[in-house]
Order: structure tokens, then sequence, then C-alpha cells
């Protein structure tokens, strides 16, 4: 499985950085791996969302074009259900606080190191896969019980 991750980072050297840390990085299994993209601005982000279903969104809470909790609303209104980390060089309660209002799906200081990162990226896909593997469920134990329901009705319709 590609797992599509954009990364949303003005500063050169940190998307660089980023970039090299997923891209090289394998899921659990070696045929999984990481398909990461780079957007500078939040502009070039929201283009690439509409042309691309991405798996998960990393973004910087400082954009040159608008704030991060505003970017992430912004975001949303794109792509409703894909998980947003939003990633900050400095925290403050305040900032916390405005990010969480925007149901981030984790919020990520960069003090934290880059462990911290790929741990929420891993946690986005696992939750992927969780939610994969009980609707497959759901598939396997519903199907037996139509096909049950089909033939009881021709048999009484014989």
């Amino acid at each position: 499985m590609i797992r599509k991750i954009l990364i949303v980072e003005p500063d050169p050297k940190l998307a660089r950085d980023m970039f090299l840390l997923f891209h090289f990085e394998r899921g659990r299994f070696e045929r999984e791996r990481y398909e990461p993209e780079v957007a500078g601005s939040i502009v070039e982000a929201a283009e690439r969302v509409q042309a691309t279903d991405f798996h998960c969104i990393i973004m910087d809470v400082n954009l040159p074009e608008m704030n991060g909790y505003d970017a992430v609303s912004f975001i949303k209104t794109i792509s409703k259900n894909t998980p947003i980390i939003v990633s900050a060089e400095h925290n403050s309660l305040e900032l916390e606080t405005k990010m969480r209002q925007q149901d981030v799906y984790y919020y990520h200081v960069r003090s934290f190191g880059q462990d911290e990162l790929r741990l929420a990226v891993h946690s986005v896909f696992e939750e992927l896969q969780n939610v994969r593997n009980t609707q497959k469920l759901r598939m396997k134990t519903t199907t037996p019980v139509v096909l049950k329901q089909l033939h009881s009705s021709l048999k009484t319709e014989q």
C-alpha cells in the first residue's frame, strides 16, 4: 500500500528533512511505503489536496499566507476527513489551544524530535488499517447472513 503524505512547509531545509524522513521510511511490511510530497505554501497545498487523495497532511503552523489554525480550517473545507498533523517550532498554551480547537490529529513541537513526528504518522496509518480491517470483517460476516436469507427465501418460494 502506498501511503501518501503531504508536507506543507515553507522552509526548504525543513521540507527536505521531512521529505527524506518519510521517503526512506518503511511501514510494517516491505510492500508498504510512504510517498511524501512537499508544498511550500497553503495555495500549493490546496491545489495538491484537490488533485490527490492524501492519507495524512503534515502542516507547519507558520505559513506565509495565513496562520496555522486558519490554514487547517481551509484545508478541512477541501478534505474533511484527512488527518492533519501540525508542526510548530515554538509552543505556547494559546497556540496549542487554538490548534486543538481545529481538531488536528496531532500537535507536534519540533523540539520533541523527528521520532515523535514519525510515531504520529505511524499512528495515522495504524488507525486507517484498523478501519479497513473492521470494514473487511463486517463484509465477511454480513455476506453469509445475506446468502442464508436468500437461500431461505428461495426454499420457501418453492
